[in-house]
């Protein structure tokens, strides 16, 4: 049951310089039915908000999505009987402002820009191989309005900045599948297997994408290739490129001024920054715990890495500047760190 917790000492006006500590982290704790509040210039966590509905069973928060306007939150609920849900907390409060129940295992989200629609892959992660879906909620009423057909295991998802179109990587299947926002359908589709790929009898696992500030490119993290494949996105499906990255690259995301991609490579612990001008990597950096799982910016340019870690091994949230990429302090937070967001 969600018990109400409230932000004021943590939260500053919105008419405050855009500092670090005009600002605060929220923490999606897996194993723990909470979100973590994190303060990332004192090091500590302020709070732990509990969620969920069972009080007996682990319903794991997995993905946590900040609204463009900055007054709300949603998370991913994983488990539920028989779907997962999606959350909607203000900011302000951290109050339940509204619930929808979606697919099987809602495991990542992308919001459009206006905060309209809320995109979730539900990558059914317990379940037979199926023609597995997309979830559009709308935000504003809370309300599952379609569950898209999409692929097997839907993982990564993207939404291009003019809110037209969103991208959903599909695992198993090792495609990428295009929604028109408009209609809530698939209109395009592309396959990120290379004919060597094929000749060699490999598979991409495409696990997160991302966009680049102009929309024209789309990267694919192949996690079972060290690799991001550089795909151009009209027409989709060229591969352009593919950029090295540590073993296993997951949940990637483009810092906001599109400059750099960011990295986290689960298998190995680390984490690649890539400069998207010259598409190479600048530097491959270990993370200060296992199980990179991925990234937020901060007001200040500040970057946070969160990282699951697993069993009862604490998972954190790694502090890097931007600039020298070095890890400024490392915060442990609570059981499998999941999804980040940070608001003032």
């Amino acid at each position: 049951m969600l018990r109400p917790a409230f932000l004021a000492s943590a939260l500053l006006c919105l008419a405050a310089p855009a500092s670090a500590a005009a600002q605060v982290v929220l923490v999606g704790l897996e194993s723990e039915d909470a979100v973590a509040v994190v303060d990332p210039i004192a090091g500590t966590v302020v709070r732990k908000i509990p969620v969920g509905i069972s009080g007996e069973d682990i319903e794991g928060v997995h993905a946590l999505t900040v609204s463009p306007d900055g007054r709300h939150y949603y998370l991913a609920i994983a488990h539920g009987w028989p779907n997962g849900s999606v959350w909607k907390l203000t900011t302000a409060g951290d109050s339940l402002a509204g619930r929808a129940n979606v697919g099987l295992f809602p495991a990542t989200m992308v919001i459009t820009p206006d905060g309209t629609w809320l995109f979730v892959a539900n990558y059914n992660l317990h379940g037979d191989p199926a023609l597995d879906t997309v979830s559009a909620v709308h935000t504003p009423t809370m309300t599952e309005v379609a569950r898209i057909p999409v692929c097997t295991k839907p993982h990564g998802m993207a939404v291009s900045h003019d809110g037209r179109w969103v991208y959903a990587s599909c695992t198993r299947d090792n495609v990428v599948r295009k929604i028109d926002v408009a209609s809530l359908s698939v209109v395009d589709s592309t396959n990120m297997l290379t004919q060597q790929d094929l000749t060699e009898g490999r598979t991409c696992y495409p696990a997160g994408l991302a966009l680049s500030a102009d929309d024209s490119k789309l990267y694919v993290a192949c996690h079972r290739h060290a690799q991001i494949r550089v795909v151009t996105t009209e027409p989709l499906g060229t591969i352009t490129n593919a950029i090295p990255t540590g073993d296993g690259p997951y949940l990637i995301r483009s810092d906001p001024d599109g400059r750099r991609l960011w990295v986290p490579n689960r298998n190995d612990g680390s984490f690649t920054v890539i400069d998207l001008d010259d598409e190479r990597p600048i530097a491959t950096r270990q993370a200060s715990a296992s199980h990179p799982h991925t990234f937020a910016f901060g007001l200040d340019g500040t970057v946070y890495l969160s990282l699951e870690s697993h069993g009862v091994v604490p998972g954190a949230i790694d502090v890097i500047d931007p600039e020298t990429l070095e890890i400024h302090r490392s915060i442990e937070v609570g059981l499998q760190a999941t999804g980040v967001g940070v608001i003032r």
